[in-house]
Parts: C-alpha cells; structure tokens; sequence
C-alpha cells in the first residue's frame, strides 16, 4: 500500500488496519481503539453523541491477535471498561504478561457531578513479552495528570505527556512505535520527538490530514488527540 505521509522515520496509512496491517513489524505498539458504542441517549443530562470517532471497524476479540502479529514486545491499548477483560485474556492467551493501567484525570470534567462520581479514568491493557524494553522500576500503572486542551478537533483525545511517557518506558532510540488506530496522531508526534520510528494506520482521511499537519508542525506540537 502507497504511504499517505512518509517523512523523518514517520509513516502513515490511509485504510483499514486488517488491511494494512499484515506484514508489518514494530517493537512497541501505543493505541486507542475503538470503543464501541460511543454516541447513545443523553437522557438530557449532556450531550454524548462524538461523531464517527470511536464507531467500531474491529471487534474486541480481534485486537490481541490482530496487534501481536506485529511482533511488539510491548502493547498498551487504551480501551472502554467492558473491553478490559477481553483484551486482556486475549495477551494471556498469547503468551503475554499483563496489567491494567489507570490514566486519571487531574481535570476531569464537572459535567453532572451533582449526580454522579466523575468520569475521570479510562483504561489501559498493558501487555509485555519476556525481554522487553522497560525503564520505570517499581512505577504504579496509574498515570495522573490533564486532559488534552491543544484544540486539534479530535473528540476523543490522549495528551502527549501520557503518550511521551509510555514511548519512553518501553522503548528505545530509533525503535518502532505502531499506532492502528491513530486518530489525530498523538503516538506518532511523540515517537518523532523522542528519536523513534513511528508507522501510523487510519480509516479516516480527515485524521491522516490532521496527523499529517500536526507532524510538519514539529516539535511546537503539544497536543493530542
């Protein structure tokens, strides 16, 4: 498949990753996928429709093997809480050691918090072959700190200082980082500004045109998405 952007290490793809990703090799992959149902009733309470960001290409029962066959070593895949356990039995099954990661929100939003505990965590499945690269000694998975503010219009975003600290954790200089589902291309942003290699897949081509801009901008990008 022809590159949508090939520029400094950093590649992108235009399509679907089942597609796309076959044959293709990485030492660590950092991604958000889907969730499934995003967009329901509001109940009056807020809006929650999200557009088309998070609307299913992959089932969960596909996405460990699907992203091992990349041979990373390491795999953090973001995902919704009734994904945890189907994403995780999966790496086990694999051959993979795993653990949950928490990224809480310094700043979740106050939306209906005179009616409910706030939405202020998502999930992370962390999944490590033997020998793979790690340097955090004796660090909880639980990742606090802010939501993303940078404006780049992807309704579902990951802030960078969350996504330098993974690349740095599990892997090294001039590494592989993969992202299939790479939104606005947070992932691939923080790869290129630590000195890593980064291949990024997209189904949508709005968001390979926003990942695209986002890299040209360079190191000035402090965003995600």
């Amino acid at each position: 498949m022809t590159p949508y952007y090939e520029q400094d290490g950093i590649t992108i793809y235009h399509g679907d990753c089942r597609e796309v990703l076959p044959g293709i090799k990485a030492d660590l992959v950092l991604t958000d996928v889907p969730y499934g149902v995003v967009n329901r009733e509001s109940g009056g309470l807020r809006v929650l429709n999200k557009g088309i960001a998070d609307d299913p290409t992959v089932c969960s029962q596909e996405i460990a093997p699907l992203l091992a066959a990349s041979d990373a070593t390491t795999q953090y895949v973001f995902c919704g809480t009734e994904q945890v356990s189907v994403l995780r039995g999966g790496y086990v099954s694999l051959g993979f050691t795993t653990r949950l990661g928490i990224w809480e929100k310094s700043d979740p939003s106050p939306m209906n918090g005179e009616y409910l505990w706030l939405s202020s965590v998502e999930c992370c499945v962390f999944a490590r072959r033997a020998g793979a690269v790690f340097t955090e000694r004796c660090a909880s998975p639980v990742w606090r700190g802010p939501t993303d503010r940078s404006g780049w219009g992807h309704p579902t975003p990951k802030p960078r200082w969350l996504f330098d600290r993974l690349v740095l954790a599990s892997s090294l200089v001039d590494g592989c980082v993969l992202d299939p589902f790479m939104g606005s291309g947070t992932t691939l942003v923080a790869a290129k500004n630590l000195g890593r290699r980064a291949i990024g897949i997209e189904i949508e081509e709005r968001y390979c045109e926003m990942a695209a801009r986002r890299l040209d901008q360079g190191v000035l990008d402090l965003g995600a998405a």
